[in-house]
Parts: C-alpha cells; sequence; structure tokens
C-alpha cells in the first residue's frame, strides 16, 4: 500500500469516527438542552401555581374581613375601628358614624339661634349710638336671661364690645364663658367655633404669641376631631387660620380630611345619580389616595362603608403576613386607575398573578408575586447542578471514547503502516543473502571447474550470507517470542568485558568489509549476571546500527566500565546522528528514522527494540546521546553482579 493510499484511507477512518461520535454527541447535547428547558418550565409551573394559590388566599382573607366588616354596619354598631367609618343616607340626610370622626360632613344640621332683635337695643348702643358702657351692661344682663341661646349671643356680644372698649382680658373671659356651648350658632356657625376663632383673632392681635399657639391648637384640634358639624368651606376656613396660627403640620389630619371628603363624594353621587345594585364594593381616589368602599343599597337607604388603606392593610389584611410567609409570596393593591394602593407594585418582579375587581369583587386589583429568589429555584438549581454534571460526564465520556477510539485507531494504522515496512524491510533483507547465495551456487553449478583458490571464496560468500540469513530468521523468532513473552533468559556470572571483547571480535569481520574500523576500550573486569546470548544479540543489533548510519572509513568505538554499581558498555559512531524529535521513538517496533527513509538504509526497524527488551529484562536500561551530523553514542547500563 503506498503512502497516498495510506493517508486516504487514515482520512476516511477519521471522518467515520469524527460522524460516527459528532452524531451522538450532539444529539445528546440537544436533548440535554431540552431537558433544561422543560425543568425551567416546569419551575416557572409550580411557582406559578404557588403564587396562584397565595393569591387566592389572600384575595380570600380580603373578602371575609370586608364581610365582617358590612356585617358589622348592618347590625348597627356604633363603634368602629380607627380609620374606617360607617355612612348611612336616608331620605336625604347623611349620617357618618362613630361621630367625629371626619374633619367635615357634606350636609349639616340646621343649630338653634337667637332672634336678631333680642340684642337690637344693645347693638343700636353699641354702632349708633357709640355707647361702650351702655351696651357693655345691657349686653351683660342679657347674659342672665333663661334661654340659652340669648344667653349665649350676649355673651359673644359682650365680648366683641368689650374688646372694642380695650378691654382685653374682660373680652377673652367672655369669650369663654361660649366655647363649651356647641347647639347654638349665630349666622349658622356654632357658637363656640366663633368663639374660639375670635379668641385667637384678639390674641395675634394683642401679640400673644404662647396664647395665641395654645388656643389655636385647641381649635384645629376641635375642627379635625369633627366637635361640630361643618360643611367643606367652613371647614377649610377655620383650619387654615388654626393651622397657620398653631404651625401645625399640615399632613397631621390628612386621614380624617381624606375620610370627609370620600363621604362627601358617596353623598354626592347617591344623590345625583343613586346605585340600582343592591350592593358592591369599590374604590374611591381621594386626593391621590385610594379609599375603600363597601355599599349596601335598600329600602332604608344607603348603607356604606369608607376605609383608609391603613385600615385596610391593619384590619382587612391583618392576616396577610402569615399567608406571605407561608406561601413565599408578595403582593399589592392597585384602583381602577392603576396607582399603587399598598405595596410596592413596581418592584415586583418574577411570575405575577393579577385578581382584578371584575372576578374578586373587591375595592382594589390584587398583585401577587413570589418573593425573588422563588424557592423552587434552590430544588430546581441542584437539579440542574446534578442534570448538568450529568450530562458533563457524559460529554467527556463521549470525547474521551472518541479521541480513544481514534488513537487506537491511528495507533493501529500506523501499526499497520509499521508491519507493512517491515515486511517490506524483511524481504529485502531476506533477498540480498539469498541473491547472493543464487548467484554463487550458480557460478559453482555451471563452473565445476573453478580453482580451488575462486571456489574457496565462493563457499566464503555462500557462508557469510547463509550466516546472515540465519541472523535474520534467529532475530525474527527472538522478536516474535520477546513479543508473545515466551522468551526465557539464563541469567549467568559474566566477566562483561569479555563478553562485550567476543562480540566485538566476531563483528569485527563484517563491519570490516563496510570498511569500518572497530576500537575496543576496557578497564578492569566487569561482573554482571546476564544471557549471554541475549546479550550479544543487543550488542550486535548497537553494532550493526552504528555500521549503517555511518559514513564508510569511519570507526566504530566500544567501550566498557563501571561507574556507580553499574556496568557501561558503549558504542559511538560518527555518523548522521539522531534528531531531538526522534529520539523518544527509536526502541518502538518497526520504527525507523527520517535518516533511513531518506537515505535508503537496509534495515527492519526491530533491532532497537529488541535490545532495548533485552536490557530491560536484564534490569538495565539504553542511554543515548546524539547530535544530528556528529554521530551517537548508545550505552547499556546494567547492574553489578555482586
Amino acid at each position: 500500500m503506498t503512502s497516498t493510499h495510506r493517508a486516504r484511507l487514515s482520512a476516511q477512518l477519521v471522518g467515520l469516527i469524527s460522524a460516527v461520535t459528532l452524531v451522538p454527541l450532539i444529539t445528546l447535547l440537544w436533548v440535554g438542552w431540552r431537558l433544561f428547558e422543560q425543568d425551567r418550565v416546569l419551575e416557572r409551573q409550580q411557582v406559578r401555581r404557588r403564587v396562584e394559590h397565595g393569591a387566592d388566599l389572600l384575595v380570600g382573607a380580603l373578602q371575609r374581613s370586608i364581610a365582617a366588616s358590612e356585617q358589622q354596619i348592618a347590625s348597627g354598631a356604633s363603634e368602629m375601628p380607627s380609620g374606617v367609618v360607617a355612612v348611612n343616607i336616608r331620605d336625604g340626610v347623611v349620617e357618618v358614624l362613630p361621630r367625629g370622626r371626619i374633619a367635615y360632613v357634606p350636609q349639616v344640621p340646621s343649630l338653634r339661634e337667637a332672634p336678631a332683635d333680642a340684642f337690637a337695643s344693645g347693638e343700636a348702643l353699641e354702632f349708633r349710638q357709640r355707647d361702650l358702657n351702655s351696651a357693655i351692661a345691657r349686653f351683660r344682663e342679657q347674659t342672665r336671661d333663661e334661654d340659652a341661646a340669648i344667653r349665649s349671643g350676649a355673651w359673644l356680644r359682650l365680648a366683641r364690645t368689650l374688646q372694642k372698649a380695650n378691654r382685653t382680658d374682660e373680652a377673652l373671659a367672655a369669650y369663654r364663658q361660649v366655647i363649651g356651648v356647641d347647639d347654638v350658632a349665630i349666622e349658622g356657625v356654632p357658637m363656640a367655633l366663633a368663639a374660639r376663632d375670635a379668641r385667637c383673632r384678639l390674641l395675634e392681635k394683642q401679640g400673644r404669641a404662647d396664647d395665641l399657639r395654645s388656643e389655636a391648637s385647641a381649635l384645629d384640634v376641635a375642627l379635625h376631631a369633627g366637635r361640630w358639624p361643618l360643611i367643606a368651606p367652613q371647614y377649610w376656613l377655620y383650619s387654615a387660620d388654626a393651622r397657620r396660627w398653631s404651625s401645625a403640620d399640615p399632613k397631621r389630619w390628612q386621614e380624617e380630611e381624606a375620610l370627609a371628603e370620600a363621604v362627601g363624594a358617596l353623598w354626592e353621587r347617591w344623590r345625583t345619580a343613586p346605585p340600582h345594585a343592591t350592593s358592591g364594593r369599590e374604590s374611591l381616589d381621594v386626593g391621590g389616595v385610594s379609599m375603600g368602599v363597601a355599599w349596601q343599597n335598600g329600602q332604608g337607604g344607603l348603607h356604606a362603608l369608607v376605609a383608609t388603606p391603613r385600615f385596610a392593610e391593619s384590619d382587612w389584611l391583618s392576616s396577610a403576613s402569615a399567608i406571605l410567609a407561608e406561601t413565599q409570596t408578595q403582593f399589592a393593591l392597585r384602583d381602577l386607575d392603576g396607582r399603587r394602593v399598598f405595596g410596592a407594585v413596581d418592584a415586583m418582579t418574577g411570575e405575577t398573578v393579577v385578581r382584578n375587581t371584575a372576578e374578586t369583587q373587591l375595592p382594589w386589583t390584587f398583585l401577587v408575586a413570589s418573593v425573588q429568589p422563588p424557592r423552587e429555584a434552590y430544588d430546581f438549581a441542584v437539579r440542574r447542578r446534578f442534570l448538568a454534571g450529568g450530562f458533563v460526564l457524559l460529554v467527556m465520556m463521549a470525547v474521551a471514547a472518541s479521541y480513544l477510539i481514534g488513537r487506537a485507531v491511528s495507533r493501529e494504522v500506523a501499526v499497520a503502516r509499521l508491519q507493512s515496512d517491515f515486511v517490506s524491510a524483511v524481504s529485502h533483507e531476506f533477498r540480498t543473502p539469498l541473491t547472493s547465495l543464487r548467484q554463487f551456487t550458480e557460478m559453482l553449478r555451471e563452473n565445476p571447474n573453478l580453482d580451488p583458490e575462486r571456489r574457496r571464496l565462493a563457499y566464503d560468500a555462500q557462508a557469510r550470507a547463509g550466516e546472515r540469513l540465519m541472523r535474520l530468521v534467529e532475530s525474527l523468532l527472538d522478536f516474535g517470542r520477546m513479543q508473545a513473552g515466551a522468551r526465557h533468559y539464563r541469567l549467568e556470572p559474566h566477566d562483561g568485558a569479555d563478553l562485550v571483547r567476543a562480540v566485538v571480535d566476531d563483528f569485527r569481520g563484517e563491519a570490516m568489509a563496510d570498511g569500518h574500523a572497530m576500537e575496543f576500550r576496557g578497564n578492569g573486569s566487569a561482573p554482571i549476571a546476564v544471557d549471554e546470548e541475549a546479550l550479544a544479540t543487543a550488542l550486535r543489533n548497537l553494532l550493526d546500527n552504528a555500521v549503517k548510519y555511518s559514513p564508510r572509513a569511519c570507526p566504530i568505538a566500544v567501550a566498557v566500565g563501571q561507574h556507580d554499581g553499574h556496568v557501561r558498555i558503549s558504542v559511538t559512531d560518527h555518523g548522521m546522528g539522531i534528531a531531538a524529535h526522534e529520539r523518544a521513538a527509536i526502541f518502538g517496533k518497526f520504527h525507523r528514522g527520517e535518516q533511513a527513509r531518506t537515505h535508503g538504509i537496509k534495515g527492519t526497524g526491530i533491532g532497537l527494540a529488541m535490545a532495548d527488551e533485552i536490557v530491560r529484562a536484564h534490569q538495565g536500561r539504553i542511554e543515548v546521546l546524539s547530535e544530528t551530523g556528529k554521530g551517537s553514542t548508545f550505552t547499556i547500563v546494567l547492574p553489578v553482579r555482586t
């Protein structure tokens, strides 16, 4: 088989192995990717089911809590938790419970007022005649009237007149007489509110900052506590001054004001467009705050519950924390306009479930999401790590198997090539002595009358060819036994120097026939335990290589000596040397170097392999020193016999 055919066969084998390996490998990777995708889908499904379950629990909890509050309204309970009010609208009248929970109301009842003409005489003295002392006396006399409305009106007018007379302390004391009167009005304003507002204005005029701040704070608290039934314009008029005087926090009464505005919006809608449904739940936007409203409509009017987000969180969603901990979820509430009511809507990531008002009949839309990272992530991450590890292992095994198969095939191809070269080389080696035998045999047969000298030369040539042929056969047989492990060695004590000298003397004739001189150096005895025939074969192979790879007329030097408990037998030539990259492979079977192929040097490629095998069997080694173009030294190192 030519080198071109061998290269083509090797390429075909590599291509076949690659195809056989890559197709299952790609299939395996595709299956692994599909398994990973299915695992992720399964993880998302489990997270989705958990979030759905959490949403159902949260919605159910809020529905039960609102139903309980609605039952409380239906039972007519007057006590309600902070942050919620009950609203009853019947016959055009709105009632808010508990009383004083909101800052102002959409409509106010009419309060009793004193008849205006009851104070005509005193006001005539005050305004027309400008007789303040007489007016003071007249109003003071009326403060003892049996009618509470006249008494309260007289005290208020007395305080005003005393203020005009610059009798400030008396005026303040007079105003104080009516700050507890809530059921009497003056010009539609509760008497107590008018008195407190007048006291604050008088203190401001006098520059009494501390007293003003104290009086204004009391007024501010009374206003926001809903002490007096005020409509929105009245409330905001007096509240603005009270806040300015007391420097109160504008957001201090935000909840009461929001509840009041929500009740006002509910009243306005009921008054203009009464609902046809019997009940409902919705949200009302009040100044950017979403209030929850649950109402029932019947013959007795409209009964509603208005709740702030704080109440919804603390009361209606009181069990949410336990549900969230159990289901590992987070939630947020959103109104119909998409604004956040509770929770961080924008911060929610991952699998999110939405429950809108249409399906839950709740005031707000629920958004429920899993906490990040979801608890399933760890379990699935562990599974995926094991799965990835398994696939990596399979891929590594497939790659390793492919590599090993490819290497084995490559080695087999290489061995086949070497064997082919070996057969060719052996055939050539056999052909040379056989040709000599044939030529000299024919010469002797065809010339029976040859003179004795030429006949002797012919016989000597036949003998050398026969010996060479015998050595080739013996080498092949020995090599076969070595490869089969059937070669047995008889180790006997010998003097290494004598043994080597005998081999050199025996080989000298062949070397000289090729023009090489043999030099032997030995310093003293070299006791070793060896199989004489085997060691002679190994040494002869080294000598044969030295002759083959050296130019004619170059001497071959053989030396024997002891060093560090070892006997060293070296063969040195001055030939072409061995390239550095080939030195590790020269002891392989059937290996022939580039120099041998380039220069057409004959050989079987088993000489150094046999020598190395024999020396190793004697617990020794062969060392090589070589330089390209300058020659090589092969040294057999054997242990000294003790």
